[in-house]
């Protein structure tokens, strides 16, 4: 059943409560890394998920009752983690800025190109090689 605009609650509630208030720019060493996969959005999706996974093992210690960590894991399995990605994603693309004067990038150049022109490209690569001093 959907909710709020998501697959179900579960979805809702884990990208509201655990990722919402994290910035795309965190994902964007794995985004980068896997744009080209024909698979984005459900390695981005599993990627997520371990994430979460991980925050909730932080959570248990050793001598805390399983019970809490065990409905914390069945409640995630309901949730759309594709769904999530896709999110991220979107966000990502609709926030893509040119490396050196962080103008946005055209929609025809997100993901062939960091720089809104050969320009900023040539200026950045200028700056980056020009003696300190």
């Amino acid at each position: 059943m959907a909710y709020n605009g998501w697959t179900n609650y579960a979805t809702w509630k884990v990208n509201l409560e655990q990722l919402d208030d994290i910035d795309t720019d965190y994902w964007s060493d794995f985004i980068e890394n896997n744009r080209e996969s024909e698979r984005e959005a459900y390695d981005l999706g599993e990627h997520i998920k371990d994430y979460v996974e991980e925050m909730i093992s932080m959570q248990v210690t050793p001598l805390t009752n399983n019970l809490a960590e065990n409905y914390a894991y069945a409640f995630i399995s309901y949730v759309n983690w594709r769904e999530i990605a896709e999110h991220i994603l979107d966000t990502y693309k609709e926030n893509y800025r040119c490396y050196n004067c962080n103008d946005k990038i055209d929609e025809d150049e997100r993901y062939k190109v960091h720089y809104c022109s050969e320009r900023c490209h040539k200026e950045d690569e200028l700056l980056a090689t020009h003696p300190k001093g």
